[in-house]
């Protein structure tokens, strides 16, 4: 009985992590995400491409955007990549 509890509290956190997965990573990638804004700002970043599974760079210009947007190319494939 307790192996079936831990088990599916076990399944129950995969299914979490893969939801929030889901959430940022299906958005449109970089400048794609959300209204276009003109915003002064040159930040590099990095964006998940769901089409062709990999992570690409972009200028996030500071104001706009989705959460498709990754401080590095690592932590884009960490979060994203399949």
């Amino acid at each position: 009985m307790k192996f079936l509890i831990i088990f599916c509290s076990v399944c129950a956190l995969f299914g979490l992590n893969y939801a929030a997965k889901n959430r940022i990573c299906n958005q449109p990638p970089g400048r794609m995400g959300g209204p276009v804004v003109l915003c002064y700002a040159h930040f590099p970043s990095w964006s998940y491409y769901e089409s062709s599974n990999d992570c690409r760079r972009f200028y996030y210009g500071g104001c706009g955007g989705n959460d498709n947007r990754f401080e590095s190319k690592e932590q884009c494939e960490e979060k994203c990549k399949v």
